[in-house]
């Protein structure tokens, strides 16, 4: 593909969801990444529902657009083959345990003293070095540490509830790819890479807008900005509307936009603790005014043209992508296999912004699909020399795979 990252090339060691995620958004951005498989896959090629290919749609969503190899690390010989691919590669990208790389000769240190260009980037969940380094890491672990869910349930009142996405993962993706992009900057400009400790729990403070004021001393009154006090509307016949904007703290304009000016003196609403204490009767007036529409869109235009609110419909992802926007912004694309077969019709978010080349191929394959091509074209290694590498174990594919 082309695209802003086009002639750059990755090579991706990671696996499930935070490294694959953020290679992902390198290869919509037009950098091959080689994706290298230990032989038992990456773990999402299991995640239900199934396929016989191994290509699963949390796998093909979170890896589609690269291509496919599979080494055992384990097998003597098979970190030379990956310093050999280092040596034609801008980028490294791996989230093993703090250690693990160094102990086959593949660390940052090691690479980059051999690679100077090179942006290596480690993610973890507590980072490469520090008292927390050896922790094990998931999602609903950087949740907890890094004060996300004590925000939560402090604004909220609700007691703590892990959210149903891995917010951790996907966030130090965002944040992984970001700073490697800036890193491949530098090393243009400068000649000089470098080694990026990126942390899922440093990751999951830098997103949260609130850290600094929390940290500051806290609240003081009410803000029209935390989403968490912008009401959701039930309406009687079952549909669900949500305002943008928070009642408490907007509430001028309500009362003249729903006909009801009487509500500028109602005691309840007098004043914003007032309506805080009141916030369930206010929202309550709230839906039977937005019950009095039978038509979403006319709602939303009488309240943005009397108000500072918008509204929103709530969307399952089923809706989103049989809407009209879906199209217009072509907002999925559909995975397939190397051959433009296969992928099982698996529709995957298509890309992380428009214009610039920038997008899904949607391509997908089996472990070990790319072995030969990549050996051949990035290595120049004959057949022979491939076969000698599958014969010793270091090469490794899925049966459904091309031979290695």
């Amino acid at each position: 593909m082309s695209g802003p990252l086009s002639g750059i090339r990755v090579l991706d060691l990671t696996r499930v969801v935070a490294g694959p995620f953020a290679t992902r958004m390198l290869a919509d951005q037009g950098a091959e990444v080689i994706k290298v498989e230990p032989p038992d896959g990456d773990m999402s090629r299991t995640f239900p529902p199934l396929a016989a290919d191994g290509v699963t749609p949390y796998f093909a969503q979170q890896n589609a657009g690269k291509r496919f190899c599979s080494v055992d690390l384990t097998v003597p010989g098979a970190a030379d083959l990956l310093r050999e691919l280092l040596a034609h590669c801008d980028v490294l990208v791996e989230n093993f345990r703090p250690g693990v790389l160094d102990r086959y000769g593949l660390g940052p240190a090691a690479m980059l003293e051999r690679f100077p260009r090179l942006v290596y980037c480690s993610i973890t969940g507590f980072g490469q070095d520090g008292p927390w380094a050896d922790r094990r890491a998931y999602a609903p672990i950087g949740h907890l540490e890094s004060g996300l869910l004590h925000y939560d349930e402090a604004k909220t009142g609700r007691p703590a509830r892990q959210p149903a996405l891995v917010l951790g993962d996907v966030t130090t993706a965002l944040m992984a790819a970001g700073s490697i992009n800036a890193l491949l900057v530098q090393a243009a400009r400068t000649g000089q890479g470098g080694h990026l400790d990126v942390c899922m729990v440093e990751s999951m403070v830098y997103l949260q807008e609130w850290a600094s004021t929390e940290l500051a001393g806290g609240w003081q009154g009410t803000n029209a900005g935390a989403c968490d006090q912008t009401p959701i509307l039930r309406l009687p016949d079952g549909r669900v509307w949500g305002l943008g904007g928070n009642p408490v703290a907007w509430f001028d304009t309500l009362p003249d936009a729903m006909g009801r000016p009487e509500l500028r003196t109602d005691p309840r609403f007098a004043d914003p603790v007032a309506r805080e204490a009141n916030r369930a009767e206010l929202e309550a007036e709230l839906t039977a005014w937005a019950a009095t529409f039978e038509r979403f869109d006319d709602f939303r235009r009488e309240l943005e043209a009397r108000t500072p609110f918008t509204v929103a419909e709530l969307h399952s992802i089923h809706d989103l992508a049989a809407s009209d926007f879906a199209a217009h912004r072509q907002l999925f694309a559909t995975a397939s296999s190397a051959d433009g077969a296969g992928g099982n019709g698996i529709r995957i978010p298509a890309r992380p912004a428009a214009g610039a080349g920038i997008g899904t191929s949607g391509r997908v394959a089996a472990r070990g699909a790319d072995n030969r091509d990549v050996l051949r074209e990035v290595l120049g290694y004959d057949d022979t020399r491939i076969d000698a590498l599958a014969a010793a174990g270091i090469l490794t594919a899925d049966a459904t795979a091309p031979p290695a």
